[in-house]
């Protein structure tokens, strides 16, 4: 009896327990179980059902901190013991959550936002002490909740112009297309949305990013040490992750503006199972256009959409399926006789599976296409003008995790690229004069295998390094120029042609990658670390201008245009203060790029089928130093970045005539020594925030004429030196108020954003054009972009 009273005590008391699961949740039922419990979950979105990815785990007895997987789950190793879970996320109520682990279990966390939480803003959705902790050089990642803290542009958040806030990484305008990083071109940048990769991510010659924030869950930038899995750019790789939809409800939101509305919808094609999120952004910017100084802008008309659908099927808790598409469209019509238009389109799709408790893998495939066209209708020497390029391939990643501080990833991509580099179609070439024409097209085949080891020895030193091997090969059907040996390629010297064959290797060229980074530890708050990063680029972008323009195409490298290689050394210093509340950090870098393409004197790039006449190699180096200081918690937060670098080429070769400069380094054309950001948000109120950005910068190099001379009745310029002038330093001071809503219905519960760009009225140059005048020089003319202070307001709904 005895006996029978005590296990019925012992009973009621273990069903007391599990019964107080506000307080207390008991996982597991095998209780002999003393170590290695494995315990997962998922944290999600109390309203949307969204997964939350970035979203953090702490552990105070056991001083860890997890970080959750782009589905949102997470992972933890513990023993048999009670504990007392922490789980945060940007913009959402903190959960504390006591367990008692006696076995392996599940939990799902719904985390419910909050409006503008006075004492806990961070600006990154992870881990506060990841930048002194991990190995990551140069890898920074912005959540959208973070960018909305923003100024916005234009009434919304603008991506790629929120990562130019960030030290080592500017614009050469105001209307610039992509990103220059640490001294390299817009080209050196690999720009992938779910994997794939996006040739031209800007609407309206890139006043906008052409990626619609709703549908972004968050964008990381690598610039310093990448890992291994990426590869085919020199400078930097941009990779934005799309947010999936809903599992358990429906919902969406609506946004309207001056310029530019959106609407996007998410929910479950099949309950819990398969979700669908889809968004759809339009323009109707014709009179900003009407309003602008310039008048063939203001004569010109313009139209611009982009679309996003997401189909997740996380299936089980260990195999997930996400297929995306991404399509933007633009045409503009200047002056009302030229047109032109530009379009992306691409698809991915991705399976990502838990092997087992260690082991993991990815695979992804993507297409993805752009195309540009040009169509004059003057009346005079019309013509139509069509360039593009696909590119599909696929990816496959393997992750051991030895154990939470020691993991290995190994992996290989393909992909096959074709390039239409040009394509012109008189409109009737008997009256113009113009006979069509059109450029052979470029086939290649890009490849790489590699793999990285992370691990970390004891409290003080971790590291991480790795290798890649990438392999190329141009190929056919070609016809390829022979040219006299000892000359200069052009027309006078070509010999004769070889035809190459459908598939035909023409050549190939291969290229072993390490990189590495080790990170020493002063203290908790505090670090060191040296990295090395090389990288090759089998693709260049040949353009006349210093941003990227519709115009613009790509071509792979050949039998004349090598790859190129790019070296980088990195060492950085990393102090946060106050808990994590202050982080800053100084970093220096020094880079060495070889085969950058720079053009001859007079160069003619437009339907050129023998480009190599018209091409030079170059020499490019590029250095700098970068501050970051940031606030993340309290009223007021925000950052302050300075960059000062310098990006330089050389142009020697054994022909006098193609040497530039005398041989001597000169600035690139987006060399801008000085580069200066703050940027601060202030909340009002749990409703009302203010945010304001200003920036400085160094003018850009320009090419100004010297002279000018008549040869047969024409005036023409004489220029000497390239890029010995600049431009006007840029600066621009942008606010924005926000206002949060609560109303009686859903549609009355919103946000309003009202913003200023230029506010004081700053005429910065976007560009020069010179204007003869008899008996004297070209005389210089500034076009600006934005010349006026512009306002701007959006609203924006949730349902």
């Amino acid at each position: 009896m005895n006996r029978l009273l005590f296990l019925a005590l012992i009973f009621l008391v273990q069903l007391a327990s599990a019964q107080d699961l506000p307080k207390r949740q008991v996982i597991g039922r095998d209780v002999g179980q003393l170590k290695n419990i494995r315990i997962t979950g998922r944290i999600i979105d109390q309203i949307t059902g969204e997964a939350l990815v970035g979203a953090t785990v702490t552990i105070p007895e056991l001083n860890q901190v997890k970080v959750t997987d782009p589905n949102g789950g997470f992972e933890l190793m513990l023993e048999r013991a009670e504990y007392n879970l922490e789980f945060r996320y940007v913009g959402y109520e903190t959960i504390f959550y006591p367990i008692t682990s006696v076995g392996d279990g599940r939990i799902s966390i719904q985390m419910i936002q909050e409006d503008f939480q006075l004492d806990d803003v961070v600006i990154f959705g992870r881990d506060p002490e990841k930048n002194i902790r991990s190995t990551d050089m140069g890898a920074i990642t912005l959540s959208m909740n973070s960018m909305k803290e923003l100024p916005p542009f234009l009434g919304e958040v603008d991506i790629i112009r929120s990562m130019a806030t960030l030290p080592g990484v500017s614009q050469v305008g105001e209307a610039a297309a992509g990103i220059n990083v640490r001294g390299g071109g817009a080209d050196q940048n690999l720009i992938q949305y779910a994997g794939a990769p996006i040739y031209n991510p800007t609407h309206l010659f890139g006043l906008f990013t052409s990626f619609n924030p709703d549908v972004v869950n968050d964008v990381t930038l690598y610039k310093s040490v990448i890992p291994t899995r990426f590869g085919g750019r020199g400078s930097s790789i941009l990779d934005i992750l799309p947010k999936t939809g809903a599992l358990d409800r429906w919902g969406g939101d609506l946004m309207v503006s001056n310029i530019s509305g959106k609407v996007g919808v998410n929910g479950p094609l099949v309950k819990d199972k398969i979700s669908l999120r889809g968004g759809f952004r339009g323009s109707y910017i014709n009179w900003f256009l009407n309003s602008l100084s310039n008048p063939d802008l203001a004569n010109s008309q313009a139209n611009f959409y982009d679309g996003n659908l997401v189909i997740s099927a996380p299936i089980s808790e260990k195999n997930e399926f996400t297929y995306s598409f991404y399509t933007s469209y633009d045409d503009f019509a200047f002056a009302s006789d030229t047109t032109i238009s530009w379009q992306n389109n691409s698809h991915s799709f991705q399976w990502k599976s838990k092997l087992n408790e260690k082991l993991s893998l990815e695979a992804l495939g993507y297409y993805t296409q752009y195309d540009y066209s040009i169509f004059n209708r003057s009346g005079i020497s019309d013509f139509d003008l069509n360039s593009g390029i696909e590119d599909y391939g696929g990816k496959l990643f393997v992750q051991y995790q030895l154990s939470p501080t020691n993991k290995i990833t190994l992996g290989g991509d393909t992909k096959r690229l074709e390039i239409q580099p040009g394509e012109l179609i008189p409109f009737d070439s008997q009256e113009s004069g113009i006979l069509p024409k059109k450029v052979q097209n470029e086939f290649g085949v890009e490849s790489g295998v590699h793999f990285q080891h992370e691990f970390e020895i004891g409290e003080k030193f971790g590291m991480s390094y790795g290798l890649r091997y990438d392999m190329y090969s141009f190929l056919g059907p070609r016809n390829v120029r022979q040219y006299e040996a000892n000359q200069p390629k052009s027309d006078g010297t070509a010999v004769s042609e070889v035809s190459y064959g459908e598939g035909e290797k023409i050549i190939d060229y291969t290229g072993l990658g390490p990189r590495g980074s080790i990170r020493y530890s002063l203290s908790k708050y505090s670090s060191i670390k040296v990295g090395y990063n090389k990288m090759y680029q089998f693709i260049h972008l040949i353009s006349n201008t210093a941003t990227i323009a519709p115009t613009d195409f790509w071509k792979l490298s050949d039998e004349f245009l090598e790859p190129q290689s790019v070296d980088q050394y990195s060492l950085g210093f990393y102090q946060n203060f106050k808990g994590n509340i202050f982080e800053t950090s100084i970093e220096v870098y020094y880079k060495d790029i070889q085969n950058v393409v720079e053009y001859k004197d007079g160069a003619n790039l437009i339907v050129q089928n023998h480009l190599e006449t018209e091409l030079v190699p170059a020499q490019g180096r590029a250095y700098g130093v970068e501050l970051y200081a940031k606030k993340n918690l309290g009223r007021l937060t925000g950052w302050i970045s300075y960059t000062y670098s310098r990006s330089l080429r050389r142009v020697i070769t054994a022909f006098e005539e193609e040497i530039i400069n005398d041989g001597d380094w000169f600035s690139s054309n987006f060399d801008k020594p000085h580069d200066i950001t703050v940027i601060g948000n202030y909340k009002i109120s749990t409703n009302t925030s203010v945010s304001a950005t200003f920036g400085y910068s160094t003018g850009r190099p320009v090419t100004f004429p010297q002279a000018k001379f008549d040869y047969l009745g024409n005036s023409l310029a004489y220029f000497s030196r390239r890029n010995e002038q600049r431009l006007p330093d840029f600066h621009r001071l942008d606010l924005s108020v926000n206002f949060k809503f609560r109303g009686e219905s859903k549609f009355a519960d919103g946000e309003w954003t009202f913003s200023v760009l230029n506010v004081y009225g700053r005429r910065n140059p976007f560009s020069l054009f010179f204007v003869d005048e008899a008996g004297a020089p070209p005389q210089a003319n500034r076009l600006a972009v934005l010349g006026v202070p512009l306002p701007s307001l959006s609203y924006s709904i949730a349902f």
